[in-house]
C-alpha cells in the first residue's frame, strides 16, 4: 500500500495528538501545524518514540491568521508531492472577551472557522493529487443555530460560548458547500461530544473537578474521540456529519445559507489580501 500523507494542525494537543499518534504508528508520513514551536518539536519527539516512525515533521504557524495560509501551502508543497488527508484539530482555550487577530478578524471565528475555509482551498490543489483525498473537521457534527449574517464575528453581540458555537455552525455550512464544489475529495464535519482535553480543563479548576467526577461519564477521552478520526481516514465513509462513535448526523442548516456563506468568506479574504 501507499505510504499516505497526512496534514493535522493542532497535532500538538489533545485529539489532533492523539490522532497523529494513532497515524503515525500506521507508517504514515505527518506533518503537525501549530502554534507553540516548543509543545511541537516535544509532540513530534514524543510521538516518533511512541511509533518507531520518524516521517513526522512539525510547522510552527498561527492558523489565526489568513497570510500564514500561503506560508503553510508552500511548507507543504517542499515535503509532500500529494496530500491524502487533512485533519482540522487546531482549537484552544479562549479569551471570555472579544479579541481580535492581527489582521482584525475576531479570534475564534478567525481559528475555528475562517482557517478551514482558506487552508482546504489553498490546499485542494495537493488534495486532488491523491487517489483518496479525505478531509476532517473536528466541529460540529451537525448543529441547529441559524447563522446570523450581520454578528458571523460577534460585531453586534458576543459571548465566549456563542462564539464557539457559532463556528460550529459555520463548520456545518462549510462542508456542505464543499462537498458540493469538490466531489473529488471526501468531507468529514466530526463532532466528538464532550470530551476531557488539557484545553478545557486547564487553568479552570471546576471544569477539571467536573470532568473528572460527576461528568465522567459523560465525557470521553482524546483517544476514544481519535479513534474515531482514524476510522474516518481508514474506512470508506461516504461524505457527511458524524458525532461519537460515527453516528452518522444531518445538518439541520440551509444549502443556501453554505451558499452565502461561502461567498462572503471569499469577499473577506479578498479584502485581507488587498
Amino acid at each position: 500500500m501507499q505510504v499516505r500523507n497526512i496534514l493535522v494542525t493542532g497535532g500538538t494537543d489533545g485529539m489532533g495528538k492523539a490522532t497523529a499518534n494513532q497515524l503515525a504508528v500506521m507508517g504514515t508520513r505527518l506533518l503537525l501545524v501549530g502554534r507553540n514551536r516548543a509543545k511541537g518539536e516535544a509532540a513530534v519527539s514524543e510521538i516518533i518514540n511512541n511509533s518507531g516512525n520518524k516521517a513526522i515533521t512539525f510547522l510552527q504557524a498561527d492558523l489565526s491568521l489568513v497570510r500564514e495560509m500561503q506560508r503553510i501551502k508552500g511548507h507543504v508543497r517542499q515535503i509532500f508531492d500529494r496530500l491524502d488527508g487533512l485533519v482540522h484539530g487546531a482549537g484552544g482555550m479562549f479569551p471570555l472577551r472579544r479579541t481580535l487577530t492581527d489582521e482584525g478578524l475576531e479570534l475564534v471565528f478567525a481559528l475555528l472557522y475562517l482557517s478551514r475555509h482558506v487552508l482546504t482551498n489553498e490546499l485542494h490543489d495537493l488534495l486532488s493529487a491523491a487517489i483518496a483525498p479525505q478531509v476532517v473537521s473536528i466541529a460540529g457534527g451537525g448543529g441547529c443555530m441559524t447563522p446570523d449574517f450581520e454578528n458571523l464575528k460577534g460585531e453586534k453581540s458576543y459571548s465566549i460560548f456563542g462564539a464557539i458555537m457559532r463556528a460550529g455552525t459555520l463548520n456545518d455550512l462549510l462542508t456542505l458547500e464543499q462537498i458540493a464544489r469538490y466531489p473529488d475529495v471526501a468531507f468529514y464535519n466530526y463532532g466528538p461530544g464532550l470530551v476531557r482535553t488539557a484545553a478545557l480543563t486547564r487553568g479552570n479548576p471546576l471544569i477539571n473537578i467536573f470532568f473528572n467526577t460527576i461528568g465522567r461519564p459523560f465525557t470521553r477521552t482524546a483517544e476514544k474521540a481519535a479513534n474515531d478520526i482514524v476510522a474516518l481516514l481508514t474506512g470508506k465513509y461516504l461524505s457527511g456529519f458524524y458525532g461519537p462513535s460515527l453516528k452518522q448526523n444531518k445538518a439541520s442548516v440551509a444549502e443556501g445559507d453554505a451558499s452565502r456563506l461561502w461567498s462572503s468568506s471569499e469577499q473577506l479574504v479578498d479584502n485581507l489580501s488587498i
